[in-house]
């Protein structure tokens, strides 16, 4: 994923750090702006769905979900369910 497409508010699918063949990519929200590592990745801070926990992933480790599982502000019709968090 380019760092240039990265917008607050998008949902994006992240790839696990070790390439285990069947490994399930999890869902998160970008809640960061991408942060300055090398010349060819950027550090972005995500949170992960229905957990409390935030980490930095780099760029090319996340997949931006297709637009109609988007939020509004971003074109999409996705809902959040009642008592997620």
């Amino acid at each position: 994923m380019n760092s240039k497409d990265i917008k607050l508010g998008l949902r994006v699918s992240v790839l696990p750090n070790n390439n285990v063949e069947n490994s399930i990519p999890r869902t998160a929200l970008v809640v960061g702006t991408p942060e300055y590592y090398t010349p060819r990745a950027k550090l972005v801070r995500i949170k992960y769905e229905n957990s409390t926990r935030y980490e930095y992933k780099l760029n090319h480790q996340m997949e931006p979900l297709p637009i109609e599982q988007q939020y509004p502000h971003h074109g999409g019709t996705h809902v959040k369910p009642e008592g997620d968090f």
